[in-house]
């Protein structure tokens, strides 16, 4: 019976955030802001909240140190399965954008710190990661927070968001998004 109970509180739960996911890209289009995965304009671009925190690497990192270039900001956990599949990705387009001046950024969440810097080391992710076991910088994007883990933003020169991509992300479509706002 306990079972049963866990189960069903487990299946409404799931349910609950695959609504507030939607209602999440809803809101997104109802506030001007376009589709999943393509450019917004930039007189409709919302600044991204302030991000910053302490690094798996034992630092601290302000992204608001970082405007005046594009910035990737990735959402992801060790946990992740479509996470794993999307870093080798991430770690390749981000040193082969790193002579246009993007700067990557990751964001391990709902992680602990230990699982999140073996996960770094094993993919070779040769950018910072804030670690954000909590969530909070995540709640912080509000209605256009991430709907899914792995969710990829792309911030324009001036902290603005230009580009979400809530799923994994392919080389092609990120280097696409980087050409794009890059200019």
């Amino acid at each position: 019976m306990r079972k049963r109970v866990t189960f069903a509180v487990i299946c409404v739960l799931a349910a609950a955030a695959i609504v507030v996911g939607v209602l999440r890209l809803t809101d997104g289009k109802k506030s001007g802001l376009p589709a999943v995965g393509s450019v917004i304009a930039v007189a409709q671009r919302p600044l991204a909240p302030a991000i910053s925190g302490p690094t798996l690497a034992g630092g601290h990192l302000s992204v608001a140190s970082l405007r005046g270039a594009p910035v990737v900001i990735n959402f992801w956990g060790s946990w992740c399965g479509p996470c794993q599949a999307e870093a080798p990705v991430l770690a390749r387009v981000a040193g082969a954008t790193r002579h246009l001046g993007v700067h990557f950024v990751g964001i391990d969440i709902r992680d602990d710190p230990s699982a999140g810097q073996a996960f770094e080391q094993q993919y070779r992710i040769g950018y910072p990661s804030i670690s954000d076991p909590n969530d909070l910088i995540a709640a912080s994007f509000g209605p256009v927070a991430p709907a899914t883990t792995p969710s990829t933003y792309i911030l324009d020169a001036r902290g603005r968001i230009a580009w979400a991509f809530f799923d994994r992300v392919s080389a092609g479509q990120l280097e696409s998004a980087i050409a794009a706002i890059a200019h």
